[in-house]
């Protein structure tokens, strides 16, 4: 992984923990255990899945899927 892939991975990661802090009201621990502990991060650092490219929304709208938190 390059470094600019790596800090698109983290970029992502810092946008998801903030999403989850702001709308579900994790705290931040809750949150960042949360996102590292997620299939969804696995595969964010997989640069095969192309999903480090992808926008936050878009993450964030996978990250609830995974949480199982549909509306």
């Amino acid at each position: 992984m390059s470094i600019k892939q790596r800090q698109l991975v983290e970029y992502a990661t810092q946008d998801l923990v903030a999403m989850l802090v702001e709308r579900k009201g994790k705290s931040i621990q809750d949150a960042m255990s949360a996102v590292y502990h997620s299939r969804l991060h696995k595969k964010l650092q997989d640069v095969e899945t192309g999903l480090y490219l992808e926008g936050s929304e878009y993450l964030y709208g996978l990250m609830m899927e995974e949480m199982g938190d549909l509306p």
